[in-house]
């Protein structure tokens, strides 16, 4: 099998010398054991003791652990393995491991194998590291059991090929990094149905993401939108007369040409006033977000526009789409609803790594192993279809209908079921005891039915997921009832940010495992 990654091993020992005289032997012909097992795997091995002296093949002193990390740093390994193979002082694995960090230059990729069985304790020196890791801040996956056990090689490949996920994500992930000081969120509003997780305190942001910030009041927005629609009596509700050729051109779009299906049967959209009301809206939001360079946003909505004037979901929908109600390509603005900023970061983040649009939802539902995403009347129109589909046919996917009863001033939702099919990442950025934390995994759609939509708000857009862990574990880590999502898995990516971040994580792959890293 041809050579896919690169890992360097690191055996330690214990520095006693009666006992390294008993245990010296046995533990590098478990070394040896891992190495031929994972050759096998396609992993090319370097070990850290190659060409010394036998006793010296495992790192039984500092001296020795830091040559041994010299000579796989010399060697251009791609991620460090730490072989446990029997007990040894944690102090030298993890002064190898923070070595190794300084001298790449950046985190460090590292798996730690500890060997389990009865009579050996690696395990115990496994755990011991691992925990001492934990409280500097350092992440390590650890596996166990024995290299000929079923599954072990296995699970160790899977880690691995997560690393090389990691690896390739690297160049992306600086990419973003630089991007983000030229990042301004635009707040219009305040705190929406006194939900604590939607706030977020801006010098945090600005020390730990350096983002900038702006805010505004949601009546900016109708202040705007009044010049862009004439109304002759309350606005949505009356006559009017389109002054924006832009505002036309959706109408037509949607009304006259047929690109959607408008349905004017519910009772919070009776007539084409509100949808009206809405694009402009949605128009006037975008001219504000481009004079004042902001890249990403968050409207209130509930209550001030929701139950006065209208729904603040045709505006979001299309802020944080790649093509306008009009049809034609546009500017993404990740934009969350009820002026959620962690998770308007947590879109923005998405969609600088994966160019898409990433959008807002409410952890509905969980069960039966499958995440129900419903938000409260938008998805972008962008998950109305498969990710390589033309902008155009998903537009004319969306059902544009009555909102639901919590929302007095009425307006359009926008309506659609993500397809079958699709690897989905679904993230959130949240805080433990006011320190950043980010969640994520990924999900593969399943199919949505249209009458689904019964079960649940009538109106509003559903995704469905499938799991790759229990619904327990998946309820218990997230922080907050509000997530991100975007087409693709930058769950090796996201991890790779966090790290350069400087920020915790709960990360699980397609197979379930964790990565964690302490907040």
């Amino acid at each position: 099998m041809k050579n896919w990654i690169k890992a360097g091993i690191f055996t330690p020992q214990d520095p006693r010398e009666w006992v390294r005289k008993k245990t010296t032997r046995e533990i590098l012909e478990r070394e040896k054991e891992l190495i031929k097992r994972l050759s096998k795997k396609g992993v090319e091995v370097i070990k850290g003791g190659e060409k010394l002296p036998e006793e010296d093949q495992v790192a039984w002193n500092t001296k020795l652990v830091f040559r041994h990390i010299d000579y796989l740093v010399k060697n251009k390994i791609d991620v460090l393995i730490v072989n446990e193979a029997a007990w040894t002082f944690p102090y030298d694995t993890i002064d190898a491991i923070k070595y190794y960090g300084e001298r790449i230059g950046k985190p460090p990729k590292v798996l730690m194998f500890s060997h389990m069985e009865r009579s050996v304790p690696g395990l115990v020196a496994g755990m011991a590291i691992e925990g001492g890791l934990k409280r500097i801040g350092y992440s390590c996956y650890m596996v166990y059991g024995l290299p000929e056990e079923s599954g072990v090689i296995d699970e160790i490949v899977g880690v691995l090929r997560f690393l090389k996920g990691r690896i390739e994500a690297e160049k992306k992930v600086m990419e973003v990094l630089k991007k983000l000081p030229k990042q301004k969120y635009i707040a219009f509003g305040g705190m929406s149905l006194k939900m604590p997780t939607t706030t977020a305190d801006v010098d945090q942001w600005q020390k730990i993401f350096k983002v900038s910030y702006d805010a505004l009041d949601q009546s900016v927005i109708l202040e705007r939108a009044w010049k862009l629609v004439e109304w002759k009596g309350k606005p949505g509700e009356s006559e009017y007369r389109i002054i924006d050729q832009r505002v036309k051109n959706a109408k037509k779009y949607i009304l006259e040409e047929g690109h959607g299906k408008v349905d004017f049967s519910r009772p919070k959209l009776r007539g084409p006033e509100k949808l009206v009301y809405q694009l402009s809206l949605f128009y006037a939001v975008y001219d504000i977000c481009k004079e004042r360079n902001c890249t990403f946003a968050g409207i209130k909505c509930q209550d001030e526009l929701s139950a006065k004037e209208c729904t603040a979901c045709i505006p979001t929908a299309f802020l944080n789409n790649d093509a306008g109600p009009d049809g034609k390509r546009k500017k993404i603005i990740p934009t969350a609803c009820e002026n959620d900023m962690d998770s308007a970061l947590t879109q923005l983040l998405l969609h600088l790594l994966s160019g898409r649009p990433a959008g807002f939802g409410d952890f509905r539902d969980v069960r039966d192993g499958i995440l129900y995403i419903i938000n409260c009347g938008q998805h972008p129109p962008y998950f109305f279809g498969k990710p390589d589909e033309e902008p155009e046919k998903k537009l004319d996917r969306v059902e544009y209908l009555g909102q639901e009863i919590y929302y007095l001033a009425g307006g359009s939702a926008v309506r659609g079921r993500t397809p079958a099919g699709q690897i989905m990442t679904v993230a959130r950025l949240g805080r433990d005891n006011l320190r950043y934390k980010m969640v994520a995994l990924p999900i593969e759609t399943i199919e949505v039915k249209k009458d689904e939509h019964e079960m649940y708000d009538y109106s509003w857009p559903i995704i469905k997921g499938r799991i790759p862990i229990s619904e327990k574990e998946l309820v218990e880590m997230w922080p907050c009832n509000h997530l991100a999502f975007t087409y693709g898995d930058y769950t090796p990516h996201l991890v790779e940010l966090c790290e350069h971040l400087n920020i915790g994580y709960t990360i699980y792959d397609r197979e379930g495992r964790k990565y964690y890293r302490p907040p």
